[in-house]
């Protein structure tokens, strides 16, 4: 069976080294899987759910068909353009080189948001009762590690305000903001069941809405930075193939595509649309969407206790 993929993300494009790699079929789900190639994870979809910032999209019909042909072992190969997947009774061939390079990238910006765009982004989050929709028990816990991310945002902005007139902010203040954030990494990483766990989520949709405001240069005291490297210091072991995998990809500053459209109607700053956006988020997965959407709001201060 050939089939052609319809969209490759820039990150997958870069990380498959110029499709040339060796590996196996890692996942099946009910219109898509992932492949391992040379500890890269590819994730193939349906063209009917949002773009993968670690894949390719095919027609819904070719995913349909895909995902009955191939199993977790099946041997895969890329090599000039094309994937090859080798499954039960048929060789599984996908066009690569010719699909279009969808910039999965969060957004660059020469100022920094509006105040109101945090108003904004709370209000809608605030009509979707995120945490009696998440996957992780909303204990004192899970709420503390919440704040801790919204914290460290928090006093990034503040650093960021004032340095602009001049006026520091305490070290001390924002030693404890980096360890508190530290503590929230420690207790949701890996945290959860299923192939992306809640608390893994939690800590991508935060990192998301961190890079859209350091992209903003609305962070000072490179909380960005500070973030992400704590993160990837403690990421290896700690959690699934595919939640690391997903958690890299944010920690280089890309997310799936259903989040670059949400970040793009906060640009315009349409409520209509945002809402629009935000149930899309939130169909994706059993909780995954809530997850995310919980952790994405932190970032904008919004924590829901």
């Amino acid at each position: 069976m050939k089939l052609d993929a319809l969209y490759i993300s820039d990150y997958a494009a870069v990380n498959l080294d110029a499709f040339k790699a060796t590996g196996a079929v890692h996942s099946v789900f009910r219109t898509s899987l992932n492949v391992m190639l040379d500890g890269f994870l590819l994730h193939i979809g349906s063209a009917e759910a949002p773009l993968s910032c670690l894949g390719i999209t095919v027609a819904e019909q070719g995913a349909s068909a895909l995902v009955n042909l191939v199993e977790p072992g099946d041997r895969a190969m890329a090599r000039n353009g094309v994937l090859r997947l080798y499954g039960r009774g048929d060789v599984v061939e996908i066009d690569l080189i010719s699909a279009p390079i969808r910039c999965l990238s969060v957004p660059m910006a020469t100022v920094a948001p509006e105040g109101e765009t945090d108003i904004l982004v709370c209000r809608e989050l605030s009509e979707l009762s995120l945490p009696a929709r998440i996957g992780l028990p909303w204990d004192e816990r899970a709420a503390r590690s919440l704040a801790g991310l919204a914290r460290l945002s928090a006093v990034s902005r503040a650093a960021w305000d004032a340095g602009r007139v001049g006026a520091p902010v305490p070290r001390a203040r924002i030693d404890a903001a980096f360890r508190g954030a530290g503590s929230s990494i420690e207790h949701l990483l890996g945290r959860g069941l299923g192939l992306t766990p809640s608390g893994d989520d939690v800590l991508c949709g935060f990192g998301c809405g961190l890079c859209y405001l350091w992209r903003h240069g609305a962070l000072g005291c490179d909380a960005w930075g500070g973030y992400t490297s704590m993160l990837l210091d403690v990421l290896p072991g700690k959690t699934t193939a595919v939640s690391e995998a997903y958690l890299r990809a944010m920690c280089a500053g890309y997310a799936n595509e259903d989040y670059i459209e949400l970040l793009a109607s906060i640009e315009k700053g349409g409520t209509e649309e945002i809402s629009g956006r935000l149930e899309t988020i939130l169909s994706m997965g059993h909780t995954s969407g809530a997850d995310g959407l919980l952790g994405f709001g932190a970032a904008f201060g919004y924590i829901n206790m």
